[in-house]
């Protein structure tokens, strides 16, 4: 809970400071630098307003549970969390698993990982987990201890068992 909060309140701040109201004034105009691809952090197929309901959507399912409410709620696993986002956000159809997941998009390395791209780890033997990285070094996942949450790809259990990333968006 305190670590969503960290989350939401940082994109609160982030927002609050990218408003076009001057705060203050600079005694000589300086042109704003272009973005080069090679430090942008997001995809270049969307704008940061898309981005930005990504984010709201993510939001959303934090700490949604891993199991079902009721029989009639099948709960919610890593793959079908990343399916639901993506259909939601760009009615993009993702397979159901985690490892037909891995087939899908263009492979990333991690140093080169952008807001919105798969990360997969190895779990259970073979790819097992996937989640959606969120930029900073985490990635949002459905845990089965924990239902969806944020998680650091530094993290000793999540650094062992990465395997790789695939980029979609």
């Amino acid at each position: 809970m305190k670590r969503a909060l960290v989350y939401l309140l940082t994109v609160f701040v982030l927002m609050i400071g990218c408003t076009p109201v001057a705060r203050y004034t600079s005694p000589k105009r300086v042109a704003p630098e272009e973005p080069s691809p090679e430090t942008s952090t997001l995809s270049p197929n969307y704008t940061t307003d898309d981005m930005l309901r990504l984010g709201t959507i993510l939001r959303g399912y934090l700490g949604r549970p891993y199991r079902g409410t009721s029989k009639y709620d099948p709960g919610l696993d890593c793959s079908r969390f990343t399916k639901e986002v993506f259909s939601k956000f760009d009615h993009i159809d993702l397979p159901r698993t985690a490892a037909e997941q891995y087939e899908t998009g263009q492979p990333v390395h991690r140093n080169q990982l952008l807001y919105g791209d798969l990360v997969f780890f190895d779990t259970e033997g073979g790819i097992s987990h996937v989640g959606i990285y969120v930029g900073n070094g985490e990635f949002m996942h459905s845990s089965s201890s924990n239902g969806v949450i944020i998680s650091k790809l530094s993290e000793h259990y999540w650094a062992k068992r990465f395997i790789g990333a695939r980029r979609i968006l």
